[in-house]
């Protein structure tokens, strides 16, 4: 598919477009590619990322990279993650602080895997080094993203400028320019199964 189709398609078009791209890929494909952006994570962790302890992750869903590996591996090495749980109504997101990926999730908002409500939730400090882990359908080389359409992690990091913002995606999710608005917030890093791209202020 062409580079630049981006440039006569809406935002609501290329959702659909791309959406349908990632879930036609077949799944033994996608495991392959899930496993090389977890071990680029990985590796960029370990080189720019050692003092970074605070995670905001997102449990994958549908075809979306499976980052589940990482996510073992951190809580492994006696790091704190957090898992988002959508409120809709508001269209504001709380993370909550996990120890266990089978026993602290539950069937959420959209058959969604969400952390139950009883954990601690998370709450910001300007001094604290985080790093969130940030979903999306399409991103581009000027680290701009589209996501879902709902604006929840726009809304939750417009604030909060000192948290690094890491976006994994399938190199087919990356293209190289696509539409963006004033308040869309852009990202620091985008990581794919075969490069790593970091914005200026890293």
């Amino acid at each position: 598919m062409a580079k630049n189709m981006e440039r006569y398609q809406s935002s609501k078009e290329l959702r659909l477009t791309y959406k349908q791209l990632r879930d036609e890929a077949p799944i033994d494909l996608r495991n392959c590619k899930s496993k090389a952006i977890v071990s680029n994570v990985l590796a960029l962790l370990e080189s720019d990322f050692k003092g970074a302890n605070i995670f905001l992750c997102y449990y994958p869903f549908g075809s979306e990279i499976n980052l589940l590996p990482l996510y073992e591996k951190l809580l492994a090495e006696g790091r704190l993650l957090y898992f988002p749980v959508s409120d809709a109504k508001n269209h504001r997101l709380y993370f909550y602080k996990i120890s266990d990926l089978k026993k602290d999730f539950h069937v959420g908002a959209y058959n969604i895997m969400e952390p139950n409500d009883t954990l601690k939730v998370f709450e910001y400090d300007i001094n604290q080094n985080i790093i969130c882990i940030t979903p999306g359908l399409i991103f581009d080389r000027a680290f701009n993203r589209i996501g879902y359409g709902a604006g929840f992690y726009d809304r939750f990091l417009s604030d909060k400028p000192n948290i690094i913002k890491l976006a994994p995606c399938f190199e087919s999710q990356l293209l190289a320019s696509i539409p963006s608005q004033a308040h869309d917030i852009k990202m620091d890093i985008i990581i794919t199964e075969n490069e790593v791209l970091k914005g200026d202020k890293l």
